[in-house]
């Protein structure tokens, strides 16, 4: 969807591809010589940046932050793009945003319509986020992402999120109350994730890979509105399951850890370890987690091993029995460690049993470490993988305990 140049801009092509000719002749001139400094080659190589083809001023663009796709009531795409407001008054802290709606058959009829709403073209390079409704969602995405995928003027690291709320227009339209581009906001939240892990980074790039690729299916993070007080903010939590490219089923954010994990790209967030009565009393930050699979085939049958170690730090106890007198820190390391590995096979169970879907990506590590093997199981890798069986090792490791050794006491 390149930008169409105007009627009157034939004109000024040939001077700029004259231009630049006379640059490239210039260069080659100096190479051969021998004698131009790096200085002089950047210069001259400069001289041919001046122009551009589709050059356009910002006030002649709409320039698109984010959208929100969905369903309207006669079952058409309806589309709502944040636009940034580049006509506000120069003193405001920050841009302002409007907001339009256009319904149509297809991804790239509504955005070249949008022009007879907004008086210019969409301009998409600045975008960070794409929300998509459930119920667009499970009627399948390639018809929604297609288009976005094959326009040379979209970006591949767009976040994609799938709306936890009946529509993708209302998560989208969130901070209508303000000033604020909720995309933008989206986009620095998932680039902060890595502290919680309780929802999966996902640019559309790595989506529409893992829909084309063979032994791991795709997932989407779960954006929803939180409400509290009377107020209302965006949270991110939770991960859309799908096959192929239909959402079958969610996860929460704890089993959203416990896939990362599994996946080995976990790169940090919170355990919490029960005590010795099962009551939540130890919070452990994950400092490196190391996910390790083993894959071998015995009587026919193919078997994994899942091994994990985690480094940990001790950050709050929430008791006031001082854990160095009644149990030791290897006593909540074992802990940690046997929670971890219910955790994870509850997971992969799950997996197995209501969805045949290899989030973890399974076949892709079997396919990467023994493509022979693969070879015999790819073609019906769904029935192999829910029958796999799964073993788990993990070990938890307590680095230190932050600015102290032992629990609060209270006084009498």
């Amino acid at each position: 969807m390149g930008y169409e140049s105007a009627a009157g801009d034939d004109w000024n092509a040939q001077p700029e591809t004259e231009a630049a000719e006379k640059t490239g002749e210039a260069v080659m001139r100096s190479l051969r010589r021998g004698g131009a400094s790096l200085i002089s080659l950047l210069l001259l190589l400069s001289l041919g940046l001046t122009g551009c083809w589709n050059y356009a001023e910002v006030d002649d663009m709409a320039i698109v932050a984010g959208v929100a796709i969905d369903k309207d009531e006669d079952g058409k795409l309806l589309l709502t793009a944040e636009i940034v407001d580049t006509g506000g008054a120069a003193d405001k802290a920050q841009a302002g945003y409007k907001m339009v709606s256009l319904s149509g058959n297809t991804m790239f009829e509504i955005v070249r319509n949008m022009i007879s709403m907004t008086g210019k073209k969409l301009f998409w390079s600045h975008a960070k986020a794409i929300i998509i409704s459930e119920e667009a969602a499970r009627e399948g995405l390639v018809k929604v992402i297609d288009w976005y995928s094959r326009d040379t003027e979209t970006r591949s690291d767009v976040f994609i999120f799938v709306s936890g709320e009946k529509t993708a227009r209302e998560v989208l339209n969130l901070n209508s109350t303000t000033e604020a581009i909720l995309s933008f906001e989206l986009a620095q939240m998932m680039r902060d994730e890595k502290y919680t892990n309780i929802a999966p980074a996902v640019e559309i790039w790595d989506f529409i890979d893992k829909l084309e690729t063979s032994g791991i299916n795709a997932t989407a993070p779960i954006i929803h509105i939180h409400r509290k007080n009377g107020e209302r903010s965006e949270r991110v939590a939770g991960t859309a399951l799908f096959l192929k490219d239909r959402m079958v089923g969610k996860l929460s954010g704890d089993e959203t850890k416990t896939m990362l994990m599994i996946k080995n790209v976990l790169q940090g967030g919170v355990l919490v370890v029960d005590d010795k009565r099962g009551n939540p009393a130890y919070s452990l930050e994950i400092v490196s987690n190391q996910t390790k699979l083993k894959h071998q085939m015995v009587d026919g049958r193919l078997r994994m091993e899942i091994r994990t170690e985690t480094k940990t730090g001790l950050d709050e106890v929430m008791t006031t029995d001082g854990f160095l007198q009644n149990e030791t820190i290897h006593d909540i390391e074992q802990r940690a460690a046997e929670e971890l590995q219910a955790d994870i096979l509850t997971l992969v169970h799950k997996m197995q049993q209501q969805y045949d879907a290899d989030i973890f990506g399974f076949g892709e590590s079997l396919y990467e470490n023994q493509p022979k093997l693969w070879a015999e199981v790819k073609d019906h890798w769904p029935e192999v993988f829910a029958g796999l069986e799964v073993n788990v090792k993990s070990k938890v490791t307590i680095q230190s305990s932050a600015k102290t050794s032992r629990a609060i006491r209270l006084g009498d």
